[in-house]
């Protein structure tokens, strides 16, 4: 995990502190899979995650890939041991996203989770997870316009607003 990576993700939190100044909405995903399950059908989690968001796979008569452009910023970050692999993805959009959509749209990536979590809005469970975002011993991906954009251009951002 970069610097800059890590950056982009404390700026994009930092955005969703400021409750009143936030004209986006944000989605909290939660998922754990059983480690071996999750490598048998799948190479890595950037691979899952490729699925998830690109596939021509169709929910509601949408591909993911259409339904996914709706998606401004976000990351995902990841911890595996020998028993669970752990993922928690955030999204920030324009509108609100549908929460049963985006859960078949997980489900239908094999193998299913074990357990998932999805909050819209959900600011106690992004504080929840807070604390876990930037261990060293896991990965952090971003995507979206928060991964084409320079961290001064969201700096400052963030200090216009302070």
């Amino acid at each position: 995990m970069t610097n800059k990576t890590t950056d982009k993700v404390r700026v994009m939190l930092e955005r969703m502190k400021k409750k009143d100044d936030l004209t986006s909405n944000y989605t909290i995903i939660s998922i754990e899979y059983h480690t071996a399950d999750f490598f048998k059908k799948n190479i890595s989690v950037s691979k899952w995650f490729q699925k998830l968001t690109n596939s021509k796979s169709k929910t509601g008569g949408t591909m993911n890939r259409e339904w996914f452009k709706k998606i401004e910023n976000g990351f995902y970050k990841y911890e595996c041991d020998n028993e669970v692999l752990k993922l928690l993805i955030v999204f920030e959009s324009k509108l609100e996203l549908n929460r049963v959509d985006l859960i078949t749209r997980i489900r239908k990536i094999k193998p299913l989770p074990k357990y998932y979590e999805v909050g819209v809005q959900d600011w106690g469970m992004l504080e929840k997870h807070f604390n876990d975002l930037f261990e060293s011993s896991s990965g952090i991906e971003v995507f979206g316009n928060i991964k084409k954009e320079n961290i001064s251009t969201f700096t400052n951002i963030i200090n216009s607003n302070g």
